[in-house]
């Protein structure tokens, strides 16, 4: 089997024999606490932010990015991410100063599936 590289975010991700997780963040909205530092410290993980009238179809670009990937999908926000969490049937967490602990608690409990969502 072939092993295809590619560079996302910074990172080399190698894939072929290996499978590679990707962990999906989507702040909807304005979101103040999250560190976006803490994507360095998860390999494979990528940030989107997302607003105005066309937050849907924002939100569908950047899940079509790893569509055929392992993955984590996560909203982060407030009200509106929670509702397009819902939607999306993906989980959603709150932008509250404890949202960089329980993001990296999502990624060390949250097992990555195909295709998700």
């Amino acid at each position: 089997m072939g092993r295809g590289i590619r560079h996302h975010a910074g990172i080399w991700l190698f894939g072929g024999d290996e499978v590679v997780n990707h962990h999906t963040t989507i702040c909807v909205g304005t979101v103040s606490h999250l560190d976006p530092e803490i994507l360095k410290v998860q390999p494979g993980a990528d940030l989107y932010y997302v607003a105005g009238a066309d937050v849907q179809e924002q939100i569908d670009s950047a899940l079509l990015e790893d569509l055929h990937c392992y993955r984590t999908v996560v909203f982060v926000g407030g009200e509106a991410a929670k509702r397009e969490a819902e939607a999306y049937g993906v989980v959603w967490i709150e932008d509250t100063p404890a949202v960089n602990e329980e993001l990296l608690e999502f990624w060390r409990t949250t097992p990555a599936v195909c295709d998700s969502p």
